[in-house]
């Protein structure tokens, strides 16, 4: 009799300084493993490493906010039909968890700090030749101002945040009473929210509006200013293309293999993923090009623009298949989620958390609109929304409009009255141009009409 080959484990053993959930696996086909997070071999009423219900690695803060260093021995086996079983094998790991008023940083590129607090959301420092700048402030709550001050030295500095969400301006407070603090509109109730229910020290009233067109001029960075509303209605994100350096605090998710991270768009900030998908499309054709890696606010590493891709296929699954796309979340654990990629192997997968109902704004089969409309050789106005029907282009050449169906699987789109493909481009002279969507039920039509002058 053949046996069961050995599981592994990933993360490999090693020390971490927040929660792991750790992915076993077999090589064998149908293999069952059970496993122990106290060292004992397991038994058949040991617990089985499901592919949505993975063993936990918790990092612990006590009452005090000190960190406590949890040493967990994982013990698994693995059996298979008509297989001996395993061999018992054993993984050691370590959560160290740093206190809650304790920063750590690294300068991951020339000018370019990324700060990490106890639960290891990233903020970044940005030292110019002229200006410093601070995005985001973190979930701990220790002296931040100090730490970045440190940094920073005699630099005149502003403070940005990408938006409103309590990871992210925890220590925002700190800097409002000598330093510039640009957060979005948007996001400010949201902010205030939380400002009451935890009890952050912030004056939301000191808070200068962000909007995109906004430049920030460090001397020798330069770094545009573009919405990406989705994951909350205000979150902004920060170009530099001279560098190919996006900061994007949670706009575009995080895909962290082994926490795991993903975009979370089920909450109640969040947008309806098909008005996620006409953002990503807007900002898309902005950046894309202009940038080689994106600093998020919970990877450790920067993710290139093929992310990008992944992730926006994951809001087009979502948008087609609605329910059907959707699989139990690893985190939150009882959530659901879209996920495109190998999570352990695709340093490119990308998922998106959403409610289990209701994440669209309305079924996918009655969807009858555009999720963008690409200008070329002109420009656009107002700027595009699926449910706004009439724009002008002022053309500064030969103009080549591009419509991009918000559902592709059935919903019928023509221009001029003629069949038209999502995603090809249609070339137009002066005049006026009709784009009609039909949803795949037949029940619901858009009509867009752009006068080209």
């Amino acid at each position: 009799m053949r046996t069961t080959a050995t599981p592994t484990a990933f993360p490999a053993p090693g020390t971490f300084a927040v929660a792991q959930q750790v992915t076993l696996l077999c090589d064998t086909p149908g293999a069952v493993i059970r496993y122990t997070l106290d060292g004992t071999p397991p038994t058949a009423q040991s617990p089985v490493c499901e592919p949505h219900d993975l063993p936990m690695l918790a990092a612990v803060n006590d009452a005090t906010g000190k960190g406590v260093r949890s040493c967990y021995t994982l013990t698994a086996q693995a059996t298979a039909p008509e297989h001996a079983p395993s061999a018992v094998v054993t993984f050691d790991y370590v959560i160290d968890r740093r206190d809650t008023d304790v920063y750590v940083s690294t300068e991951v590129e020339p000018g370019l700090w990324m700060i990490k607090d106890y639960d290891d959301t990233k903020m970044y420092l940005i030292k110019g030749r002229e200006r410093a700048l601070l995005i985001d402030a973190g979930l701990g709550n220790g002296q931040l101002r100090t730490f970045v001050n440190d940094l920073v030295g005699d630099l005149p500095m502003s403070v940005f945040i990408t938006h409103g969400h309590p990871d992210h301006i925890a220590a925002m407070g700190q800097f409002e009473d000598a330093y510039d603090v640009y957060m979005s509109h948007h996001d400010l109730a949201m902010a205030h929210s939380f400002k009451e229910r935890l009890g952050y020290q912030l004056d939301l009233s000191a808070i200068i509006d962000v909007h995109e067109g906004m430049v920030f001029d460090l001397g020798d960075w330069h770094l545009e200013v573009y919405q990406v509303p989705g994951h909350s209605q205000g979150s902004m994100i920060l170009l530099d293309a001279t560098r190919g350096v996006i900061i994007a605090g949670d706009a575009f998710g995080s895909n962290t293999p082994t926490i795991p991270h993903a975009l979370w768009m089920q909450i109640p900030s969040a947008s309806p993923i098909d008005h996620y998908l006409t953002a990503l499309y807007a900002v898309r054709a902005h950046i894309d090009g202009r940038y080689d890696r994106i600093y998020g606010g919970h990877n450790d590493t920067p993710l290139p623009p093929a992310y990008l891709d992944t992730l926006q296929a994951v809001v087009q699954r979502l948008v087609d298949e609605e329910q059907a796309a959707l699989s139990p979340s690893l985190r939150p654990r009882g959530g659901w989620w879209a996920q495109v990629g190998d999570r352990v192997r695709d340093p490119h997968w990308a998922a998106i958390n959403v409610p289990r109902e209701g994440f669209l704004s309305a079924p996918s089969r009655q969807l009858a609109t555009l999720a963008y409309l690409s200008v070329h050789g002109g420009t656009l106005s107002p700027r595009f929304l699926p449910t706004t029907g009439e724009y002008t282009v002022q053309a500064r050449g030969a103009v080549v409009l591009t419509p991009y169906v918000t559902m592709t699987a059935g919903a019928c789109v023509t221009i001029n009255g003629v069949p038209h493909r999502s995603g090809e481009p249609y070339a137009v002279a002066t005049g006026a141009v009709v784009i009609q969507v039909v949803a795949a039920d037949g029940t619901t039509t858009q009509v867009y009409r752009i006068v080209v002058e």
